[in-house]
């Protein structure tokens, strides 16, 4: 019998398969939690995903020199760019283990339930 935590795993794996399907257009929503996951597991202010391209761009804070009073600063902010091949392996691959990951993914996983047509017959495994 597989653990919560295999559960949590196994959906978002599914949620991540879910939010790479698309031709032409892409859902807010997907491209909303393909960022936050990002976001999450390099610990950036923002991400960038640039699907023609294939790259991903992440913006983060340089370490600060003098102690100033300010939650970020554009003038402050450097970019990283990440090339990938395939979007959904790249995703498959932040995905990580422990109790705050668990945390950040069972709230995406209710967050972005509409992505996945089965999250509801799910749902109550999650919350078990």
């Amino acid at each position: 019998m597989k653990t919560q935590d295999q559960i949590i795993q196994d959906e978002m794996r599914q949620l991540i398969r879910k939010s790479c399907e698309f031709t032409e257009n892409l859902n807010r929503d997907s491209y909303g939690f393909q960022k936050a996951l990002l976001k999450f597991y390099f610990g950036v202010i923002d991400v960038t995903i640039d699907y023609d391209s294939e790259i991903i761009t992440l913006w983060q804070t340089q370490p600060r020199t003098d102690v100033r009073n300010r939650l970020y600063d554009l003038n402050d902010t450097t970019s990283i760019k990440v090339a990938y091949t395939n979007l959904e392996e790249t995703l498959k691959g932040c995905l990580e283990e422990g109790d705050k990951q668990q945390r950040f993914y069972r709230s995406l996983l209710l967050h972005y339930h509409n992505l996945d047509n089965n999250f509801e017959e799910d749902y109550h495994s999650l919350t078990a």
